[in-house]
Protein backbone atom coordinates (compact mmCIF):
# COMPACT_ATOMS: atom_id res chain seq x y z
CA UNK A 1 0.00 0.00 0.00
CA UNK A 2 1.33 3.46 -0.88
CA UNK A 3 0.18 4.88 2.42
CA UNK A 4 2.54 2.46 4.20
CA UNK A 5 5.67 3.70 2.41
CA UNK A 6 8.35 5.42 4.52
CA UNK A 7 6.81 4.09 7.71
CA UNK A 8 8.73 2.37 10.47
CA UNK A 9 8.06 -1.22 11.49
CA UNK A 10 8.37 -2.39 15.08
CA UNK A 11 8.57 -6.13 15.71
CA UNK A 12 7.76 -7.21 19.25
CA UNK A 13 8.40 -10.56 20.92
CA UNK A 14 6.34 -11.95 23.77
CA UNK A 15 8.53 -12.83 26.76
CA UNK A 16 6.99 -16.14 27.85
CA UNK A 17 8.81 -16.17 31.21
CA UNK A 18 7.39 -12.80 32.24
CA UNK A 19 3.96 -13.73 30.86
CA UNK A 20 3.92 -16.96 32.89
CA UNK A 21 4.76 -15.01 36.05
CA UNK A 22 2.00 -12.50 35.27
CA UNK A 23 -0.42 -15.39 34.60
CA UNK A 24 0.29 -16.90 38.04
CA UNK A 25 -0.29 -13.52 39.70
CA UNK A 26 -3.51 -13.05 37.72
CA UNK A 27 -4.72 -16.54 38.70
CA UNK A 28 -4.13 -15.79 42.38
CA UNK A 29 -5.91 -12.43 42.14
CA UNK A 30 -8.98 -13.68 40.23
CA UNK A 31 -9.19 -16.90 42.26
CA UNK A 32 -9.08 -14.91 45.50
CA UNK A 33 -11.79 -12.51 44.31
CA UNK A 34 -14.07 -15.39 43.25
CA UNK A 35 -13.45 -17.14 46.58
CA UNK A 36 -14.26 -14.03 48.61
CA UNK A 37 -17.45 -13.38 46.64
CA UNK A 38 -18.64 -17.00 46.72
CA UNK A 39 -17.71 -18.38 50.13
CA UNK A 40 -20.01 -21.42 50.15
CA UNK A 41 -20.08 -25.14 49.43
CA UNK A 42 -22.80 -25.07 46.82
CA UNK A 43 -20.58 -25.53 43.76
CA UNK A 44 -21.43 -28.63 41.74
CA UNK A 45 -18.93 -30.91 40.00
CA UNK A 46 -20.58 -32.83 37.18
CA UNK A 47 -17.70 -34.05 34.99
CA UNK A 48 -15.09 -36.77 35.41
CA UNK A 49 -11.42 -35.79 35.24
CA UNK A 50 -11.08 -37.20 31.71
CA UNK A 51 -14.14 -35.33 30.44
CA UNK A 52 -13.03 -32.13 32.12
CA UNK A 53 -9.60 -32.40 30.47
CA UNK A 54 -11.28 -32.84 27.08
CA UNK A 55 -13.55 -29.86 27.74
CA UNK A 56 -10.56 -27.76 28.79
CA UNK A 57 -8.84 -28.60 25.49
CA UNK A 58 -12.00 -27.70 23.53
CA UNK A 59 -12.27 -24.46 25.52
CA UNK A 60 -8.79 -23.44 24.36
CA UNK A 61 -9.73 -24.17 20.74
CA UNK A 62 -12.91 -22.09 21.11
CA UNK A 63 -10.71 -19.27 22.42
CA UNK A 64 -8.74 -19.20 19.16
CA UNK A 65 -11.88 -19.54 17.02
CA UNK A 66 -13.28 -16.47 18.77
CA UNK A 67 -10.11 -14.59 17.85
CA UNK A 68 -10.81 -15.56 14.25
CA UNK A 69 -14.41 -14.38 14.48
CA UNK A 70 -13.15 -11.12 15.96
CA UNK A 71 -11.06 -10.63 12.82
CA UNK A 72 -13.73 -11.74 10.35
CA UNK A 73 -16.50 -9.43 11.54
CA UNK A 74 -14.58 -6.75 9.64
CA UNK A 75 -15.21 -6.98 5.91
CA UNK A 76 -11.65 -6.11 4.96
CA UNK A 77 -10.31 -9.27 6.62
CA UNK A 78 -10.27 -12.31 4.34
CA UNK A 79 -10.79 -15.85 5.64
CA UNK A 80 -7.86 -17.09 3.55
CA UNK A 81 -5.54 -14.90 5.65
CA UNK A 82 -6.57 -16.43 8.99
CA UNK A 83 -4.23 -19.10 10.39
CA UNK A 84 -5.01 -21.33 13.38
CA UNK A 85 -2.13 -23.08 15.09
CA UNK A 86 -1.10 -25.29 17.96
CA UNK A 87 2.53 -25.15 19.08
CA UNK A 88 2.99 -26.90 22.44
CA UNK A 89 6.78 -26.56 22.18
CA UNK A 90 6.20 -22.85 22.78
CA UNK A 91 3.19 -23.40 25.01
CA UNK A 92 0.72 -21.66 22.72
CA UNK A 93 -2.48 -22.09 20.76
CA UNK A 94 -2.86 -19.20 18.36
CA UNK A 95 -4.87 -17.43 15.69
CA UNK A 96 -3.01 -15.12 13.31
CA UNK A 97 -4.27 -12.66 10.72
CA UNK A 98 -1.70 -12.59 7.92
CA UNK A 99 -2.75 -9.35 6.31
CA UNK A 100 -2.31 -5.75 7.35
CA UNK A 101 -5.11 -4.61 9.67
CA UNK A 102 -5.91 -1.57 11.81
CA UNK A 103 -5.97 -0.94 15.53
CA UNK A 104 -9.73 -1.44 15.85
CA UNK A 105 -9.57 -4.87 14.20
CA UNK A 106 -6.75 -6.27 16.34
CA UNK A 107 -8.28 -4.92 19.57
CA UNK A 108 -11.64 -6.49 18.73
CA UNK A 109 -10.03 -9.86 18.03
CA UNK A 110 -7.99 -9.73 21.25
CA UNK A 111 -11.04 -8.84 23.35
CA UNK A 112 -13.46 -11.46 21.95
CA UNK A 113 -12.32 -14.62 23.83
CA UNK A 114 -11.50 -13.02 27.17
CA UNK A 115 -14.91 -11.32 27.19
CA UNK A 116 -17.17 -14.12 25.91
CA UNK A 117 -15.65 -17.28 27.46
CA UNK A 118 -13.82 -15.44 30.20
CA UNK A 119 -15.67 -12.76 32.12
CA UNK A 120 -19.21 -13.50 30.87
CA UNK A 121 -19.02 -17.26 31.48
CA UNK A 122 -17.30 -16.64 34.84
CA UNK A 123 -20.26 -14.55 35.98
CA UNK A 124 -22.69 -17.21 34.71
CA UNK A 125 -20.74 -19.98 36.45
CA UNK A 126 -20.78 -18.07 39.74
CA UNK A 127 -24.52 -17.45 39.46
CA UNK A 128 -25.36 -21.12 38.82
CA UNK A 129 -22.60 -22.38 41.17
CA UNK A 130 -20.99 -24.53 38.50
CA UNK A 131 -17.39 -25.36 39.40
CA UNK A 132 -16.31 -26.45 35.92
CA UNK A 133 -17.58 -23.31 34.21
CA UNK A 134 -15.96 -21.07 36.83
CA UNK A 135 -12.63 -22.88 36.55
CA UNK A 136 -12.68 -22.92 32.74
CA UNK A 137 -13.47 -19.20 32.68
CA UNK A 138 -10.61 -18.40 35.05
CA UNK A 139 -8.33 -20.64 33.00
CA UNK A 140 -9.30 -18.74 29.86
CA UNK A 141 -8.67 -15.35 31.46
CA UNK A 142 -5.29 -16.45 32.82
CA UNK A 143 -4.23 -18.09 29.55
CA UNK A 144 -5.17 -14.81 27.83
CA UNK A 145 -2.31 -13.00 29.56
CA UNK A 146 -0.58 -12.53 26.19
CA UNK A 147 -3.78 -11.01 24.80
CA UNK A 148 -4.11 -8.78 27.86
CA UNK A 149 -0.63 -7.27 27.59
CA UNK A 150 -1.18 -6.75 23.85
CA UNK A 151 -4.50 -5.00 24.57
CA UNK A 152 -2.69 -2.67 26.98
CA UNK A 153 -0.01 -2.04 24.36
CA UNK A 154 -2.48 -1.22 21.57
CA UNK A 155 -4.52 1.06 23.81
CA UNK A 156 -1.35 3.12 24.18
CA UNK A 157 -0.73 3.19 20.42
CA UNK A 158 -1.93 5.94 18.04
CA UNK A 159 -5.12 5.23 16.08
CA UNK A 160 -3.44 4.97 12.69
CA UNK A 161 -1.05 2.07 13.43
CA UNK A 162 -1.07 -0.99 11.18
CA UNK A 163 -0.83 -4.49 12.66
CA UNK A 164 0.84 -7.40 10.88
CA UNK A 165 1.36 -11.06 11.81
CA UNK A 166 4.28 -12.75 10.07
CA UNK A 167 5.19 -16.41 10.71
CA UNK A 168 6.31 -16.39 14.36
CA UNK A 169 3.41 -17.08 16.73
CA UNK A 170 5.23 -15.43 19.65
CA UNK A 171 5.79 -12.09 17.93
CA UNK A 172 3.88 -9.38 16.07
CA UNK A 173 4.72 -6.33 13.99
CA UNK A 174 3.34 -2.80 14.14
CA UNK A 175 3.77 -0.29 11.32
CA UNK A 176 3.57 3.43 12.06
CA UNK A 177 4.82 6.85 11.04
CA UNK A 178 4.95 7.76 14.73
CA UNK A 179 7.71 6.94 17.23
CA UNK A 180 6.62 3.95 19.32
CA UNK A 181 9.87 3.27 21.22
CA UNK A 182 8.52 4.80 24.43
CA UNK A 183 5.54 2.44 24.66
CA UNK A 184 6.50 -0.09 27.33
CA UNK A 185 4.37 -3.01 28.52
CA UNK A 186 5.62 -5.89 30.73
CA UNK A 187 5.96 -9.11 28.74
CA UNK A 188 6.42 -7.38 25.37
CA UNK A 189 9.94 -6.75 24.10
CA UNK A 190 10.87 -4.63 21.09
CA UNK A 191 13.16 -7.01 19.19
CA UNK A 192 13.59 -5.24 15.85
CA UNK A 193 12.74 -2.02 14.03
CA UNK A 194 13.45 -0.43 10.66
CA UNK A 195 11.95 1.08 7.53
CA UNK A 196 8.91 -0.90 6.44
CA UNK A 197 9.16 -2.53 3.03
CA UNK A 198 5.98 -4.42 2.03
CA UNK A 199 7.90 -6.35 -0.64
CA UNK A 200 10.08 -7.92 2.05
CA UNK A 201 7.80 -8.09 5.09
CA UNK A 202 4.96 -10.50 4.52
CA UNK A 203 3.91 -13.96 5.67
CA UNK A 204 5.54 -16.72 3.65
CA UNK A 205 3.58 -19.53 5.30
CA UNK A 206 -0.01 -19.38 4.05
CA UNK A 207 -1.24 -22.61 5.66
CA UNK A 208 -4.69 -22.27 7.24
CA UNK A 209 -3.95 -24.74 10.06
CA UNK A 210 -0.51 -25.36 11.58
CA UNK A 211 0.06 -28.15 14.13
CA UNK A 212 3.49 -29.05 15.53
CA UNK A 213 4.65 -32.65 16.08
CA UNK A 214 4.26 -32.47 19.86
CA UNK A 215 0.79 -31.01 19.39
CA UNK A 216 -0.18 -34.00 17.22
CA UNK A 217 0.74 -36.20 20.19
CA UNK A 218 -1.66 -34.22 22.39
CA UNK A 219 -4.40 -34.63 19.79
CA UNK A 220 -3.87 -38.41 19.85
CA UNK A 221 -4.17 -38.41 23.65
CA UNK A 222 -7.35 -36.33 23.46
CA UNK A 223 -8.78 -38.72 20.86
CA UNK A 224 -8.04 -41.71 23.10
CA UNK A 225 -9.70 -40.01 26.08
CA UNK A 226 -12.78 -39.25 23.97
CA UNK A 227 -13.01 -42.92 22.91
CA UNK A 228 -12.68 -44.02 26.55
CA UNK A 229 -15.43 -41.60 27.61
CA UNK A 230 -17.75 -42.87 24.84
CA UNK A 231 -17.09 -46.51 25.81
CA UNK A 232 -17.88 -45.71 29.45
CA UNK A 233 -21.19 -44.15 28.43
CA UNK A 234 -22.05 -47.17 26.28
CA UNK A 235 -21.09 -49.91 28.73
CA UNK A 236 -21.81 -48.28 32.06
Amino acid sequence: MNKEKNKTYYTYTLNMTILNILAIILFIVIGSIVYLIEINDNYTITLSMNNFFILMFIWLIIHELLHGIGFLIFKEVKLKNITLGMFLEKGVFYCMCKQNIGKKVILTSLLFPITIIGFITLIIGMIINNYELVFLSILNIVSSIGDIVMIIYFLKCPKDIIYLDLDDCTSFTVISNRVLDNIKVPGIILSKKGIYDPTLMYSKDKRRIIISKLSYLLLIIIFILIIISILKIIYY
